[in-house]
């Protein structure tokens, strides 16, 4: 996804706390990350996926940045709204 490294990496030089937050690898990166990717891959802008897939632009703001916390239900929501799937994946971790 370069195009989800580009748009870090912009957004990093703009707001050095961003990084901070994206280097955190928590589960909303992930779901950050591939937002991100879907968005771009759209050509939308975030106003534009926001209308798209029917939330306000500063939630998706807050998704995007890691910052919100979404339930599993929305997320497939918004997923379907934008044409996408969710696949959810759980493992143990080894020692």
């Amino acid at each position: 996804m370069s195009f989800v490294r580009d748009y870090v990496r912009h957004r990093a030089q703009a707001d050095p706390a961003f990084q901070h937050v994206w280097e955190d690898g928590t589960l909303e990166r992930e779901i950050a990350k591939q937002l991100i990717g879907i968005r771009l891959e759209l050509g939308m802008t975030q106003a534009q996926f926001a209308e798209r897939v029917g939330v306000k632009q500063s939630f998706l703001s807050r998704l995007e940045n890691g910052e919100q916390n979404l339930t599993i239900e929305t997320l497939q929501q918004l997923a379907q709204r934008a044409g996408a799937t969710v696949h959810v994946r759980l493992a143990l971790l080894h020692d």
